[in-house]
């Protein structure tokens, strides 16, 4: 099954009345021949004077101060356009993830305390900052710690040694990957990772792929193309549950030609609609890139 070409521009037209404007260029980089300098400056109105990312670059949290899960999306869209080393957007970056990298206990904090004065879902609430425990720690560090690889010319040698012998214990202390979230972290960070640490990706990737299907009930809200990426994702060792998986997303794009979130945030519902269609509008943009990615967009 691949998407249409009237049901491409059903989400086009989407795109352009209700996504934010970094998306909307994201997806002019990729389908229109847009520069990727033009995703950049949209996307340095992010960034704040420390090198962080906040300002609600994650929708389900709108603090404006400088976050590491914050950080995380900001470099997902520079990897995604596939930024210069040595552009400022990512030397101011990669300053900030290093100094506020935890030397003692080896991560970052999700978000600080402030978050919970901005509004926010309740999932993204901070009780008390203390180190995750084991199962979560992947999330976002596994992925903050490949970003950190892929512009090591930025790096202390000895944060990358440090991240390095943190990551091998915590694959090390786990059966199995298990959350989804980590799972894409674990994805993202893959290919930027030396050995033995990406040999040992592959090794827990493998035991959690033999106990989990994935399927629309297992995935939840969780959209098919944010764990399967690329066609070198992971998860295709699962080919047929990748096929059918595609297959239905696209039955889930929207009448108004969106693939909307399947969350509430259930407080905050003056700012929740904003927030909702802010992510309606990323998760088309992404699921329209994955898509062709994978051949999957009709050009007939």
């Amino acid at each position: 099954m691949k998407l249409s070409k009237d049901a491409f521009s059903r989400a086009e037209e989407f795109i352009y009345s209700n996504a934010r404007r970094l998306d909307v260029r994201l997806f002019e980089h990729h389908f229109k021949g847009g520069s990727k300098d033009n995703v950049l400056q949209e996307l340095k109105k992010y960034q704040n004077s420390d090198g962080g990312f906040g300002n609600a670059i994650e929708p389900d949290f709108r603090l404006t101060a400088s976050s590491a899960m914050a950080a995380s999306v900001g470099l997902q869209y520079c990897v995604e356009v596939d930024t210069d080393s040595n552009d400022e957007i990512i030397t101011t970056a990669m300053d900030y993830l290093v100094t506020t990298f935890s030397i003692e206990h080896a991560y970052w904090q999700k978000t600080p305390v402030l978050v919970n004065d901005a509004p926010h879902a309740p999932w993204w609430h901070v009780d008390e900052i203390k180190p995750p425990a084991e199962p979560s720690w992947a999330n976002p560090n596994a992925e903050l710690l490949g970003y950190l690889h892929r512009f090591q010319e930025h790096v202390p040698m000895e944060i990358l040694v440090q991240g390095r012998k943190r990551a091998l214990e915590n694959l090390n202390n786990l059966d199995t990957i298990e959350s989804l979230y980590c799972f894409m972290c674990w994805e993202r960070t893959y290919q930027s990772l030396p050995e033995p640490v990406k040999s040992l990706i592959s090794v827990k990737v493998e035991k959690t792929l033999q106990t989990f299907e994935p399927n629309p009930d297992t995935l939840g809200e969780i959209r098919v193309f944010w764990i399967a990426p690329t066609p070198e994702s992971f998860l295709l060792s699962f080919p047929s549950h990748i096929c059918s998986l595609h297959d239905y997303e696209m039955d889930r794009q929207g009448e108004d030609g969106g693939w909307w979130p399947t969350w509430k945030w259930g407080q905050y519902e003056d700012v929740w609609p904003i927030a909702e269609r802010e992510w309606a509008g990323k998760i088309t943009v992404g699921n329209l890139i994955a898509m062709d990615k994978f051949n999957l967009l009709n050009d007939a």
